[in-house]
């Protein structure tokens, strides 16, 4: 007696692999809206009025830092995100649910920088570079839902260890 497979194998196994595909390894349709860039203050806060609506991430790119007589790594002190939640329409400073960056920078706050309660406080993102050279390195800033972002307030740290960000790209993605 010969072993029998089930009738409608193939079509199951072509179905689950399918299934697989779409869930797994289509890439993530997010619209991407250039926000310009921005020239930062060396050693204070600059507030930089975005006023846009329906963001899921956003994304921080450096083009340029100030120079400096020695080599020093980058740093940015603080970056606060404040807007609306569609829900919500009073101003707050807006809940992060994930932040990453790109291979040349590294997060030192991460834990603390996201938080799980939405008008909770957190602390700000505090990022530092891992070379000398942190140019065209990415943040990118991740919601739990879509935002209303108002402005972003980036404070640069006003002592001479660390070199400043000049000038940013930014994008965002609804």
């Amino acid at each position: 007696m010969r072993y029998k497979p089930p009738k409608y194998i193939l079509f199951y196994i072509y179905f689950f692999f399918v299934v697989y595909i779409f869930l797994f390894h289509l890439p993530n349709d997010l619209e991407k809206i250039e926000l310009g860039t921005y020239e930062l203050e060396k050693q204070n806060e600059t507030k930089l009025d975005l006023n846009i609506y329906n963001v899921k991430e956003l994304e921080l790119e450096i083009l340029e830092t100030f120079v400096s007589s020695t080599l020093k790594k980058c740093n940015i002190q603080e970056i606060f995100v404040f807007g609306s939640i569609q829900s919500y329409n009073n101003l707050v400073r807006i809940r992060i649910e994930d932040v990453r960056v790109s291979g040349g920078l590294n997060i030192e706050n991460k834990n603390e920088a996201k938080n799980d309660r939405v008008f909770n406080y957190q602390d700000p993102i505090n990022i530092t570079s891992n070379s000398f050279n942190c140019l065209n390195e990415k943040i990118i800033i991740e919601f739990e839902n879509e935002i209303n972002i108002q402005y972003l307030r980036i404070i640069q740290d006003a002592n001479d260890l660390f070199q400043n960000v000049k000038i940013i790209n930014i994008n965002a993605y609804s």
